[in-house]
Parts: structure tokens; sequence; C-alpha cells
């Protein structure tokens, strides 16, 4: 039996048939080098050569030669010569394939530098245009410089030299702070700075320190009920509060900021609206009703269907390792000023973009080695964020986009700062610097596997949070009617859960200011517990409600928005629980351990976020559920008219109505 191997896939190199016993290297009528192996008589090269890693039909004496079997399993390569015209392609395609391997490098050069002046001179055409338009892009671009000098000449030429200006100011700093007198005149500089802009910020509405009153009552709880009060380092606690007000004043405060931030908002709110172009294709009318008034799309089938669009995009920037740079980017800063380790710094920074399950994914390979303190850090900022991709859900019942947007980021370095309040460290850490970090790369061979994968996966998500919605929705509806029938036995209507939650958590919300009226700050209160109690799908659901009823002023939607921002339910916990004790079963029992306390701390991170808008937000913007259209088609009016046709005396009110209504 004859076999045959060539040393390339191209048709135009010829293949020579030989015996077992001839096995050596010939030349093609092309000048071309072909290595022929024993009993196998294709020309191949050694990157496709059959059984090259002894995976299939090897001889028991490890010899390659192929069984008859192996005919019928492995497809034969048809070695036929080219010939005629199709003899001169190939030999056209041979020098152009030898040319672009042998020049591949600077081939990728011109083509990105073609690339790198075409987008150029778009942005100067964009610029001249309207710069209003182009003003993002722009300082993307910006951005995009500053990096690239960073990483590509400034840290290359120059980064040793800065990293020992960076080490002598931070000795001299340390030998500082070392100094009980110094510590002491910096806090004191720094809370009287502090006090003296609250002091004229609020002149015109002494209502907003109330929100102050209510961060000083959260901190002084924490640090009574913190595992070991004597240990904390206060560092990373006024550290992270700092950043978290500095955040603040830059989206909430700060008139640029805040423009630009609620335009960045609008923007991530557009990207996510195009999963509307997909589900209205697969779903038809359950997304897109017809135009008739009180007929919306079907939940499941709309909103929640983002998770799908953003699971793809999110998987995509991991393949191209931007997520990885990004998110160690943030992690150092956050390292840098807070002191926090390398893993809790960067789960709390991934937790802008992913959420309690898909955050901890990137430290994985570090988890076994991290302390109980640092465990509880990434259990918290897990408990005290929300996953991006839940955006639009929130949004279609009435969350404000802006508010959302900044509520997730203020919240990572404030999640760190109440962990290690109610958790400080206490042992030695083994992670302490982000360059220690190495990232797992993407395992898809490309980007279309990469972004199939993404949305299939997140497919998963969508029906664990279809699930849990429906479960919890029906244990509400079953607690409710059990409480009501408890109250009725004794004479008693109208309790609910939402009723006694709404007591329990009433002291929470005044302290965080929502507002002098107790009936609005009573179903604020509600808002807090059934996120508390079930989850934070059904309490957004809740608000916008009574934003479209106006139950509640801007000002108390407001706070209510930003308390409600996170996963600090206790039905996160199990999540949790089942998501980072698969990743370390061993430490399990200790994860158990800490989850009540983590879940105490992801609350009191989002109500502190709420505090601080209450106390830096002058002016609340009202937002509102996604109305239907006003010129709906109705069923009512138009049985009516019906009627008053069919009617002698005819309305011809209600007939002019629904005539000038649009159907």
């Amino acid at each position: 039996m004859t076999y045959r191997r060539r040393t390339s896939t191209n048709p135009a190199i010829l293949t020579i048939p030989i015996s077992d016993k001839d096995a050596d290297t010939e030349i093609d009528q092309h000048g071309h080098s072909v290595i022929v192996y024993p009993s196998e008589t294709a020309v191949y090269g050694e990157s496709h050569r059959p059984y090259e890693n002894g995976d299939h039909h090897k001889h028991p004496e490890g010899d390659e030669t192929p069984t008859d079997d192996a005919d019928d399993d492995f497809p034969e390569f048809i070695d036929e010569e080219a010939t005629g015209v199709m003899r001169y392609v190939a030999i056209v395609q041979n020098g152009i394939s030898k040319f672009a391997e042998d020049n591949a490098k600077w081939i990728r050069i011109v083509v990105l530098l073609g690339i790198f002046i075409l987008y150029k001179v778009f942005l100067v055409f964009a610029i001249l245009h309207d710069w209003k338009k182009a003003e993002v892009i722009t300082w993307l671009t910006v951005v995009a410089w500053v990096l690239g000098l960073y990483y590509y000449v400034f840290k290359p030429l120059f980064g040793k030299y800065a990293e020992k200006v960076v080490e002598a100011v931070t000795s001299v700093f340390d030998k500082l702070w070392a100094v009980l007198v110094f510590r002491i005149a910096f806090y004191a500089c720094f809370f009287l700075a502090l006090a003296v802009f609250f002091y004229f910020d609020t002149r015109n509405d002494r209502m907003r320190l109330v929100g102050l009153g209510g961060m000083a009552f959260f901190i002084c709880f924490m640090f009574l009920a913190s595992r070991a009060p004597t240990r904390v380092n206060w560092r990373p606690v006024i550290w992270g509060f700092f950043m978290q007000f500095c955040l603040g004043l830059l989206v909430l405060r700060w008139e640029w900021g805040s423009k630009t931030f609620h335009n960045a908002s609008n923007e991530v709110v557009k990207f996510l609206d195009y999963t509307n172009n997909g589900t209205t294709f697969v779903y038809g009318f359950l997304a897109a009703p017809p135009n008739i008034c009180g007929m919306d799309a079907v939940f499941a089938f709309s909103s929640i269907q983002v998770v799908v669009y953003f699971g793809a995009v999110v998987a995509l920037l991991y393949y191209w390792g931007v997520m990885q740079k990004l998110l160690k980017w943030m992690a150092w800063f956050m390292q840098v000023t807070l002191g926090t380790t390398a893993t809790e710094s960067l789960n709390a920074c991934a937790c802008i973009f992913l959420g309690q399950s898909e955050a901890p994914l990137l430290i994985k390979p570090y988890l076994e080695k991290m302390t109980a303190s640092e465990l509880h850090a990434v259990m918290t900022s897990g408990f005290s964020c929300i996953a991006g991709s839940l955006f639009a859900a929130y949004i279609s019942f009435g969350a404000c986009p802006s508010y959302l947007l900044s509520s997730t980021v203020m919240s990572a370095p404030g999640s760190l700062a109440c962990s290690k309040l109610l958790f400080p460290e206490t042992q030695q850490t083994k992670l302490g610097k982000i360059e220690d970090l190495e990232l797992a790369k993407s395992e898809e061979s490309n980007a279309l596997e990469c972004i199939s994968n993404g949305a299939v996966m997140a497919v998963e998500l969508v029906m664990a949070i279809l699930a849990n919605l429906i479960v919890f929705l029906a244990l509400l509806a079953f607690l409710d009617s059990t409480i009501a029938y408890c109250g009725n036995l004794i004479g008693q209507d109208g309790w609910s859960l939402e009723f006694f939650l709404g007591y329990a958590f009433f002291p929470l919300a005044y302290v965080m200011g929502v507002t002098h009226n107790a009936a609005e700050t009573k179903r604020v209160a509600e808002l807090m517990g059934t996120k508390t109690v079930l989850n934070e799908f059904i309490a957004y659901q809740k608000l916008g409600k009574m934003v479209g009823q106006k139950l509640l002023s801007p000002r108390s939607a407001m706070i209510a928005t930003y308390a409600l921002c996170g996963f600090s339910n206790f039905s996160s916990i199990g999540i949790q629980l089942g998501t980072l004790g698969g990743m370390m079963p061993k430490r399990k029992a200790l994860l158990a351990k800490i989850a009540l306390r983590a879940l105490m701390a992801g609350s009191i991170s989002c109500f502190m976020t709420a505090s601080l808008a209450g106390v830096l937000v002058e002016k609340p913007m009202a937002c509102s559920m996604q109305a239907a259209a006003s010129n709906c088609f109705d069923p009512t009016l138009y049985a009516e008219v019906l009627q008053n046709i069919t009617n002698p005396e005819t309305n011809h009110t209600t007939l002019n109505t629904f005539l000038h209504s649009e159907l």
C-alpha cells in the first residue's frame, strides 16, 4: 500500500509515489523541497503531517504507519497535479503567498498606518463639521493617544526612572505618615476642607445635609459591628469614601462632567437599544407589539435580551485584550490610592462592567491564596454592583440612565471601604501588586467564535434571571396573601410584606435624607426592603409604578434609584456561594461564614452612595417608565364608537376622538 504526503496545501506541488524504504528529500518541478516519509507518500509540510502527534492509529512499536482502518476514518487528500492554465495560476498563488509570508511584518505596518491616517482624516472632518457630535470620539482618541504614548514611549524609555521617583516620594510620604502629628494635621485639613465645601454648597437647601448624617451613622454602625475594630486600617476606608466623593463631584456636581456623563449614559442606552433589531426579528410582536393601548412588549423577549447582546460584546473585548488592559489600569489606580491588594482591586473594577458571577472569573487562579478579608471584599463588591448588561432592563422600569451608570462607578471604591471597615485585614496577603496578576487570555480561535460563545453563555444567565423572577414574584404574592390573612384574623386590613418592610427600613431611609415627607420616605423604605428581601428587579419595577403615579418626588426617586442599584439581596447569597464555591470548594465553609456580613457591607455601600448623591445633587432630574405612544389604538374607545354608530343618538364627541387618533 502506498500513501502520499506533501509540504504545502498548494495543488501545484507534485507528489511522487515511493515505497517504505525510499524515504528521502526530493525536488519537485518548481524547485520546492519535498520531504517524503516512509509508508506515507504524500508530500506534506511538517505542520500538516497526519498522525504527527501520534493520536490516531499508531503502530504498537511506535511506528506512524497507518492501518487500513485509518483510510476509512481519515479522509485522503486529492493530490492531483495542476495542469493547463491552473498550473500558472498556482505558480502565481505560490509567489504571492511567499511574498506575504516573507514581508508579513511590513505589510501589517503599512495596513495599520493606512487605517491610522484615514481615521485621523475622518476625525478632522468630523470636528470641522460638528464639534458637539464629535466631542466624545475626540476625547476617546485623546485617551488612546495618552495611553499609547505611556505604554510604548514613556514606559520603555523612562519607566525605570519614573519608578525610582515614585518610590522616593512614597518613601518620604510613608516616613511622614508614620508621624502621628502629621496624620492628625492631614485629616484635620481634609475634613475642614469638606466642611467648608458643604457649608457653601448647601446654603440654599440645608435639607441636603441630612445625607451627611446618614453617612456618619453608617460609618459608626460598621465600626461597632466590625469583626476587629482595633485592627481597622483607615487608609482604604477614608480614601475609598473620598474617591467616591470625588467621582460624585465629577459626574453629579460639576456642570461639564455632569453633562458629559449624561451624554455618555445616553450613548450607552443607544448602544444597548441595538438589541431591539435582533429581538424584533427573532420574536416578532412579542418584542415589538402592535400600537395598541395597554399592550407592552413581553419582558422575557425584550429588555432582558440585552444580556445576550452585552455578553457577546464583553466576550469580544476580552478576546481582543481590551478588557484586561482596562481593568488592570483601573485596579492599579485603586490600589495606589486605597492601598487594597491586587485581587480585590481588580474584582471591584470588574464589577463595574460585569456582574457578581462574572467578575470573580478574572481572579479565579488566585482565589485559593486570598485571605478571608480579601474574599469578603470580593463578595461585597459583587453585592454592591449591578451587571452592565441589565442597564436596559432597569431603564425600562423607569430608572434614570445617568443615575445607574454613576452609581455603578461610585460603588466600586465605596464597596472596598465598607468591606475593610466591617472585615479588616488581619492576615498577610500574598497578592500585593497588580503586575503580579496574569489575566487569562480568551481560548477562542477567532472573533466570530468568541461572539457566538459569549452569546450562548449569556442565554443561561437570562434563563436564571427569568426563573428567579417567576419564583420570587410568586412567593411575594403568597407572602402578601398570608400576611393579609393574618391581619384579617385580628381585624387589621392592609397588611402586606411591603407594609412591614416600610416600617423596618424607615429609619435608614430617613437618615439618608430622602425627604421630610413621611409618606414618601416610607415608600422609599418599602423599595429598599423589597430589594433586600427579594431582588432589585422587583424593586425597580415598583419604583417605576410609583414614579408613574406621581407618588415620589424627583429627589426621592433619585435616592431610591441609587439605593436599589446593587445585587445586595438574600437570593444573591446563593448565587455567590455557588459561583465562588465552585471555583474553590475547599473554602466554601469560609464563604458561607462571611456571606451575611458581606451582604450587610454591600447594602450599606449602596445606601452610602444614595446618601452622597442626595447631598451633591441640587436639582434631581425626573425619569419615568418608557410610556406607550399617546396615539395608540384604544380597543375600548373603538367598542364605544361601534356601539354609538349603531345607536341613532350617536355620541359625536367619542366618534371624533376615535377618528383623530392614529391607528
